[in-house]
C-alpha cells in the first residue's frame, strides 16, 4: 500500500475543478485511470437532466461472491476552482482561499487506489461496483435520475461523511415547499385601499409555520423571502420556501397541511390567494443495524480498532436513492472536516484508513 500514491491521486482529484453543473473534466480523468484498472465502465448521460455537462460514472470489476457497491459524488459546492493542495503536519488544506473538494473527493481517492491495488496484488475480491455522480450538492440529482438496472449489488456503501467510525443508516424524507402569495397592486399612497398586500399576508402565515426542531422527527426551515417592487406600490407578489424533513411520513403531511391552513386563513383575512408547489427531494433511508452489511462494517472497524456509531442524520446524500432502488446501504464517514469552506480538510491518516476500510470490505 503505498501512501504517496494515494496522497498523490487525492491532490490529483481535487486539483480537477468539478463544480455541481460542470463536471466534465473530472468525469474524463476518472473514466481513464478507471480503465487503467481493468473495469468496464458505462456513461450513465444524466446531464441534460440534471443541468451538468458531465455523466454518472458506473463500472464493475469482476470478482467472486455477493457484490458490493461504493458510492460517492464528483461534484463540489462553488470555491472550488484552481485548488492548490497542500500538507502540513500529515493535514491536507487548501493553499489558498478555496475549498479543499475533500468533499467528496476523500471518497473517490481511496475507492479507485484500492481498485489499483487489487489488480496489482491479484488480490481475491468479490465483484465491486462503483457508481460516482454529478450534482450531488445541489441536490442528489445525479443519483436521483441514475440508471440502477446496471447495478447488481444488493450492499452498497456511501462515503460521503465526516468522522470515521460514523455509520448513518436513517435519513428522513425531504420536501421543499415553493409558495407564492399573489394580492393585487394599486398605488400606496393615492389608492391604498384598492391594493391586497402580498407581503401581510405571507408574513402573517409565516408567523404561525413553525421552525427548528419542530417535533422529536421533523426539522422545518422558512427563507428566500422575496417580494421585488416599488416601496411606492402595493404588493401583489410575493414568495418564499420551506425546506421540511422527517424521519415519519405521516408526520411530514400533517406538517404540509398545517402549513396550507396558515396560508388560507392568512389569506382569506385580507382577500390574497396563493399556490404552494411541493418537490419531494428524498424517502425515508433505514437500513437494520442488525443487518448483514451493518455487522461485516463492524468487524472491519473492530479490526482497525476504531470506535463506531450507527446514527441518523437530518442530512441528505446519495444513499437515499441508492436504498430507495432496492439496496441495503450506508453513508460512512472519510475524515473529512469542514467542508464546504475554506477551512477544510483531512489528515493523511484518514485517507489511509478510507483506503483499509474499501480493501476490508471487498473481500
Amino acid at each position: 500500500m503505498s501512501e504517496s500514491r494515494l496522497l498523490e491521486r487525492f491532490f490529483r482529484y481535487v486539483s480537477c475543478a468539478s463544480e455541481s453543473g460542470n463536471e466534465k473534466q473530472f468525469c474524463e480523468l476518472l473514466e481513464s485511470e478507471l480503465k487503467a484498472v481493468g473495469m468496464e465502465i458505462i456513461r450513465d448521460e444524466v446531464g441534460e437532466k440534471v443541468g451538468s455537462n458531465g455523466w454518472n460514472i458506473y463500472a464493475c470489476l469482476p470478482g467472486e461472491g455477493e457484490p458490493i457497491l461504493f458510492s460517492a459524488h464528483m461534484d463540489t459546492v462553488p470555491n472550488g476552482i484552481e485548488i492548490a493542495p497542500v500538507v502540513s503536519g500529515g493535514i491536507v488544506r487548501s493553499a489558498g482561499e478555496t475549498i479543499l473538494a475533500a468533499d467528496d473527493k476523500s471518497g473517490i481517492a481511496p475507492v479507485v487506489e484500492a481498485l489499483q491495488i487489487i489488480k496489482e496484488e491479484n488480490r481475491t475480491h468479490r465483484p465491486v461496483e462503483v457508481l460516482f455522480s454529478v450534482c450531488e450538492e445541489v441536490g442528489l440529482l445525479g443519483s436521483k435520475y441514475a440508471d440502477y438496472s446496471n447495478v447488481k449489488s444488493k450492499q452498497a456503501i456511501v462515503l460521503d461523511n465526516g468522522r470515521h467510525g460514523s455509520v448513518v443508516n436513517n435519513s428522513p424524507a425531504k420536501l421543499e415547499l415553493h409558495v407564492k402569495v399573489t394580492g393585487r397592486s394599486a398605488h400606496a399612497a393615492v389608492q391604498p385601499s384598492k391594493g391586497v398586500n402580498a407581503i401581510k399576508a405571507a408574513a402573517a402565515a409565516i408567523a404561525k409555520i413553525p421552525s427548528g426542531e419542530v417535533d422529536d422527527q421533523t426539522v422545518m426551515n422558512v427563507a428566500n423571502f422575496l417580494s421585488p417592487g416599488k416601496s411606492n406600490v402595493v404588493p401583489d407578489k410575493a414568495s418564499f420556501d420551506l425546506d421540511m424533513r422527517s424521519f415519519d411520513n405521516d408526520r411530514l403531511e400533517t406538517h404540509v397541511e398545517n402549513v396550507k391552513a396558515a396560508l388560507r386563513e392568512a389569506c382569506e383575512e385580507i382577500g390574497a390567494s396563493f399556490e404552494v408547489e411541493i418537490d419531494r427531494q428524498a424517502e425515508i433511508l433505514f437500513v437494520p443495524p442488525e443487518s448483514e452489511l451493518i455487522a461485516r462494517l463492524g468487524e472491519v472497524y473492530g479490526a482497525l480498532g476504531i470506535e463506531h456509531k450507527i446514527e441518523r442524520t437530518y442530512g441528505g446524500s446519495d444513499a437515499t436513492w441508492i436504498f430507495q432502488n432496492g439496496i441495503d446501504v450506508v453513508n460512512i464517514g472519510t475524515g473529512m472536516a469542514d467542508v464546504h469552506s475554506s477551512e477544510e480538510h483531512i489528515s493523511v491518516a484518514d485517507l489511509e484508513t478510507t483506503l483499509k476500510i474499501v480493501l476490508a470490505m471487498t473481500e
